[in-house]
């Protein structure tokens, strides 16, 4: 199911799957500074780990 959003000549269009669960699937834009994106192998492995090394805060501001 496509969602579109136009403004000032450009758009962007997001795609959502209307079967199952309501993945975000894709994201086609024509603004310069927005990617393209396609999305896929939901509910699999990612390899994500957590960092290692000191935990550093950021200050504040």
């Amino acid at each position: 199911m496509p969602i579109v959003l136009t403004e000032k000549g450009e758009s962007v269009t997001w795609y959502v799957a209307t079967t199952g669960k309501p993945y975000f699937i894709k994201q086609d834009s024509s603004r310069d500074d927005m990617q393209d994106l396609t999305d896929s192998d939901f509910g699999g492995a990612v390899g994500a780990k957590a960092p290692s090394g000191a935990v550093v805060e950021a200050p504040a501001a």
